[in-house]
């Protein structure tokens, strides 16, 4: 068993070493100061395909998505605030990004208006 275990290792190790993703961190900032955004959901959609609902952490993380190599386009939308759009995101083999998006909070008039939008 322990043989089968070390076996599988070092088979499955070259895969795991190449692994790539994006960390999405979502901020505010206010007179030169980050606040991360904490439990709001967000919608991220990556190259107008991979749709992805996600909530923020109390750090701001809304998570970790795994991509193949090459370069992306990714847009972070919510009710509450201010859309962004992230072009030329370049991810590289076995590399972790970790990218922060900076969002404004909407007035309830401005809510309301991207509500009717939809």
């Amino acid at each position: 068993m322990r043989l089968l275990f070390v076996f599988t290792f070092f088979m499955l190790s070259p895969f795991i070493y190449k692994a790539q993703c994006i960390r999405i961190y979502v901020a505010e900032k206010v007179k030169e100061v980050e606040i991360p955004i904490e439990r709001r959901e967000f919608e991220v959609t990556i190259n107008d395909t991979m749709k992805l609902n996600l909530t923020s952490q109390s750090n701001g993380l809304l998570g970790r998505i795994s991509l193949d190599r090459g370069t992306y386009k990714v847009k972070l939308t919510s009710e509450d605030y201010t859309d962004a759009i992230l072009k030329d995101v370049v991810v590289e083999e076995s590399k972790s990004n970790n990218l922060t998006i900076h969002v404004t909070s909407l007035t309830p008039a401005q809510i309301e208006e991207k509500k009717k939008q939809k």
